[in-house]
């Protein structure tokens, strides 16, 4: 556990940094551009806290990176994984409107809505996102709390191996410190975790995480018109029924994915 919230530390104050470099030591000196400043502020500071995180926590081996898990041709597990991550959103949508308005406030949908309308937008929230993240929480922290389970618990079993995953995800929602993230980044980082676990490779996370995220950019580029906290029904011209259909639909499809997935990978 010390080592879990040593690497949160360790996250946040790289991206603190690295957010004060780019505003005092950085900006400062550029010539003047037609940019949103905030939109340059957070794609600067974005790729430099990467960087720094990703040569840390690599470098340091905290996260293990290794090409045996590609090598073994995993091709119709990621298939599935990306089926998964596209099905999975409009339930996981839909469920987070279920929760009080009052407890899901998008702090950020602003931000985001400026981010999205740049195509350096896609860097930070497509990209660096997710392979920075997956990096952190499932490669650093999830890892060493299952080793921490093990070492408390005695041997790692299936039931106590949830203890560590559910921590990761929580320590996953909190990061983002947005209420209206809250509920998704939760659902996801358990989702996460468990392909971490079952596979002991990032990359089914990153797989995942990158089309979450690459769809949620480039919906703002499909309906400029919508913003990014908009009722899902919106992207039904307010049609609940259809909404609700293909909810549920997406939710079949999705429950699929992991009865498959959890049989595939069980079996290799």
């Amino acid at each position: 556990m010390k080592h879990a919230l040593i690497f949160i530390g360790i996250f946040i104050l790289y991206q603190a940094s690295a957010s004060l470099l780019v505003e005092y030591a950085i900006i400062p000196f550029l010539p003047h551009t037609n940019y949103d400043p905030i939109v340059l502020s957070i794609f600067l500071s974005t790729i430099l806290y990467s960087i720094m995180t990703l040569a840390t926590f690599i470098g340091a081996k905290w996260c293990n990176v290794s090409s045996k898990y590609i090598l073994s041709k995993p091709y119709e597990v990621l298939s599935l994984v990306a089926l998964l991550s596209l099905s999975f959103i409009l339930p996981s949508t839909w469920t987070q409107e279920l929760i009080p308005e009052q407890w899901r406030i998008d702090i950020y949908a602003d931000i985001f809505d400026k981010l999205s309308r740049y195509p350096e937008g896609y860097i930070v929230i497509g990209l660096c996102a997710p392979l920075v993240e997956e990096v952190v929480f499932r490669g650093a922290i999830l890892r060493k709390l299952l080793e921490w389970i093990k070492d408390s618990l005695g041997e790692l079993s299936n039931k106590k191996a949830w203890i560590a995953i559910v921590i990761s995800a929580v320590f996953f929602a909190a990061i983002h410190g947005n209420p209206a993230q809250i509920p998704h980044a939760l659902i996801i980082g358990i989702l996460l975790g468990w392909l971490y676990y079952r596979t002991g490779s990032i990359i089914p996370g990153v797989i995942y995480h990158w089309i979450n995220n690459s769809v949620a950019y480039f919906l703002t580029w499909i309906f400029p018109d919508i913003k990014s906290d908009a009722p899902l029904s919106t992207y039904f011209n307010g049609n609940e029924n259809i909404m609700i259909t293909s909810v549920i639909v997406s939710s079949i499809i999705a429950i699929a994915c992991i009865w498959q997935l959890n049989h595939m990978i069980k079996e290799t």
